[in-house]
């Protein structure tokens, strides 16, 4: 898969639709951001840094938030030795969209830097 309208496309069951609503909230979100396929998933990034994903997995799609950890979310569980938190949805019924606005708002203004491990807000 080269691209994320590729690795969209080729999911199939009942995360599709969640992954398809995923895809247009983050292009809503975060319209000046590059994303491209990463590590095997579609990552979103501004200036070269990763800030969201979102991957298939067998239950539900898991949304990754490189910077999670310093938002402050009661709803978001840490993954990981560094920064990152993250959250799996099921159903787009289930999702609070409040909550997932916000936090595509806060992946915007705290970016951990990892490439030189200094929080750039």
């Amino acid at each position: 898969m080269n691209s994320v309208l590729d690795y969209n496309f080729n999911v199939q069951g009942p995360n599709r639709s969640m992954i398809e609503f995923l895809f247009q909230e983050f292009l809503q979100a975060l319209p000046t951001a590059e994303y491209k396929v990463w590590h095997g998933a579609p990552v979103w990034f501004l200036d070269d840094i990763p800030v969201v994903g979102y991957q298939d997995h067998k239950d539900g799609v898991k949304v990754l938030f490189w910077s999670g950890k310093d938002f402050g979310e009661p709803g978001l569980l840490g993954m990981g030795k560094h920064r990152a938190a993250g959250i799996t949805y099921n159903e787009i019924i289930d999702v609070d969209i409040d909550d997932l606005r916000r936090y595509l708002r806060l992946c915007t203004e705290i970016i951990w830097d990892y490439r030189s491990l200094r929080p750039k807000k």
